[in-house]
């Protein structure tokens, strides 16, 4: 059995390189062939109708970048000015500076106050362009009098006075000077509940006398100050001239 499986072998490695020597396990190669593609008369067709609206489409497009496509996508192209050297941007104008009008600073006066130390809480964080405190006399209520009307002669004053006197008012004094010169003054009351009942006493007599309330002058603490409007704080103020605040 030996001999005959060596020479099965021996036959199979003959059979191969018999068929390796003639091409038959050599791959097949496929040469290109020298002759022209055969085209189909409807592909013909086609490629002409293709071909037509190509060249159509071409020039619609040529004619459109002619006429607009150089007013839109071109950048625009600086300007010379004629009989300038050089040439000169076309630069867009600059905005127009908005003008302002300058703060007119006015003066003012406020007060009075009650003494320094109101004056500065109230100057406390206010813009002012200036501030000068000073002192000025003021009017400020005193008390109240109690007066029967002046007579239009001396003679009639003197009748006044003596019919005031027979009816129990023995404290009778002529008024010297201002409004009430030749008044006759009945009273003088420093709380103004007093001198209404005063009053009151002497109508139930028959004596129609009148009420007045008397001031006096006292010094008061003011402020001058510049700026651009009056400040607010409670505190009466009025406008001066500009000068006053030099």
């Amino acid at each position: 059995m030996k001999p005959i499986f060596l020479l099965l072998c021996l036959a199979n490695v003959l059979f191969f390189f018999w068929q390796f020597h003639f091409g038959a396990l050599t791959p097949a190669t496929d040469r290109p062939s020298e002759l022209p593609p055969i085209l189909l008369i409807e592909e013909r067709d086609a490629a002409r109708r293709g071909a037509a609206i190509s060249q159509v489409l071409d020039r619609n497009a040529a004619a459109l970048q002619r006429l607009a496509v150089p007013n839109l996508l071109l950048p625009p192209q600086p300007q010379r000015l004629a009989g300038v050297t050089g040439a000169a941007e076309n630069k867009p104008p600059r905005p127009a500076a908005v003008k302002r009008e300058p703060v007119r600073i006015n003066c003012y006066e406020a007060g009075p106050f009650a003494d320094d130390a109101e004056l500065q809480r109230w100057l406390k964080g206010k813009p002012l362009v200036s501030a000068q405190s000073f002192y000025r006399e003021i009017a400020v209520p005193a008390d109240y009098q109690v007066y029967y009307l002046a007579a239009k002669d001396a003679e009639q004053s003197r009748i006044n006075k003596m019919m005031l006197q027979a009816k129990g008012i023995a404290d009778i004094w002529m008024v010297p000077e201002g409004e009430l010169k030749g008044a006759l003054s009945l009273g003088v009351f420093v709380e103004k509940d007093r001198a209404l009942s005063f009053r009151e006493q002497l109508a139930a007599r028959g004596i129609r006398a009148e009420l007045r309330q008397r001031s006096k002058t006292r010094q008061a603490l003011f402020v001058r100050f510049g700026a651009s409007r009056a400040m607010a704080g409670g505190v009466a103020q009025q406008r001066v001239p500009t000068a006053d605040c030099d």
